[in-house]
C-alpha cells in the first residue's frame, strides 16, 4: 500500500469513526475529542482513545465499536488494535468547537 492509498484509508477510517457515537453522550467520538492517535502501518491500524472520565463505564463498548468501524475500512488481513489510555485526561477543550457551542460549553480561555 503506497502513501496515497494510506492517506485515503486514513480518511475513510476517520469518516467511519466520526459515525461512532459515545454511548453515554450520544455524540461522535471524533467530535468529542476522544481520539488521541490513529497510526497506520502496512497490515496494522492502531487507535488510542481517551475516556471521558476515569471511571468511564462504556469504555469497552466504545473500543469495540471503534474497532469494528476501522475493521470495515481496512483490508481483511489487517490487524486492528484499539486501546484506551486511562492516564490521559479528557476535557471539554478537546471537543470540536461546533459541538462545544451546541452543548453550551464556554470557549477555552487563551
Amino acid at each position: 500500500m503506497n502513501e496515497s492509498d494510506m492517506n485515503a484509508l486514513r480518511l475513510r477510517i476517520m469518516a467511519a469513526l466520526d459515525k461512532v457515537l459515545d454511548p453515554e453522550i450520544g455524540e461522535s467520538m471524533v467530535a468529542l475529542g476522544l481520539l488521541e492517535s490513529l497510526t497506520l502501518s502496512p497490515g496494522l491500524a492502531e487507535l488510542l482513545l481517551i475516556p471521558t472520565s476515569a471511571t468511564c463505564p462504556m469504555a469497552d463498548q466504545l473500543m469495540d465499536e471503534a474497532g469494528c468501524a476501522i475493521e470495515a475500512e481496512c483490508p481483511p488481513d489487517w490487524r486492528i488494535e484499539v486501546d484506551m489510555d486511562w492516564g490521559l485526561i479528557w476535557s471539554p477543550e478537546r471537543m470540536k468547537p461546533a459541538l462545544r457551542q451546541r452543548l453550551g460549553w464556554p470557549e477555552p480561555q487563551a
